[in-house]
């Protein structure tokens, strides 16, 4: 098991999955004093082929590793607590409208940053598996969500529409949504997808 502090370091890349950083920019973010502590834990999570070390001149550089599992399980354990911190109006009731097989539920927008104002409608974006449930899934939601305060905005896309987005090389609603996000569920399909799509050539 991981200690807090070494979740933390995960952290700064759940932020920003292509986040490189020294091992002292690590140190200075997660506000630890200890270079020798910093070190250690950037070395375990590399053991565990979490993170992944490369040398430059004289710094080493932590990237995080998508292709290990374990890291898709750290991944979306920390997604599933930031979501905990996060005040989002009439989430029961969203949650409620999801279909019962796969989906990925996320919050984009004002809503996930703060920004928004009594004006604001709240985004919410469905990644579904069935082509032929968006209509059916996007009537329900703009229906119901017609009802909330704040009134939802929904967007349905199947796995591989979000996926082309992110490979798309023109910026794209896609690429809005993975820079600013809150994943509600299905966390650990959001990742890799993601995952899929850096190998595609996707990058920030």
């Amino acid at each position: 098991m991981l200690t807090i502090k070494e979740l933390r370091i995960i952290e700064l890349f759940r932020k920003n999955i292509f986040a490189e950083f020294t091992i002292r920019e690590i140190m200075k973010n997660i506000n630890t004093k200890s270079y020798n502590w910093t070190h250690n834990s950037v070395k375990k999570l590399e053991k565990k082929n979490i993170v992944l070390l490369r040398k430059k001149g004289q710094s080493q550089i932590c990237t995080i590793n998508l292709e290990e599992q374990k890291t898709i399980i750290y991944l979306v354990l920390l997604e599933e607590l930031n979501t905990l911190d996060k005040k989002i109006p009439n989430l029961n009731k969203i949650i409620k409208l999801m279909p019962l097989d796969f989906h990925i539920l996320i919050i984009t927008g004002s809503y996930v940053d703060k920004t928004f104002t009594k004006r604001s409608d709240m985004d919410v974006v469905v990644v579904i598996d069935k082509r032929e449930e968006k209509k059916w899934l996007l009537n329900k939601l703009s229906n119901k969500g017609e009802l909330m305060i704040p009134k939802l905005h929904p967007y349905i896309f199947t796995k591989e529409e979000f996926l082309e987005m992110l490979k798309n090389k023109e910026a794209n609603y896609g690429k809005e949504i993975e820079k600013k996000h809150l994943i509600i569920s299905g966390a650990e399909f959001y990742f890799k997808i993601l995952r899929e799509a850096i190998k595609y050539g996707y990058q920030h």
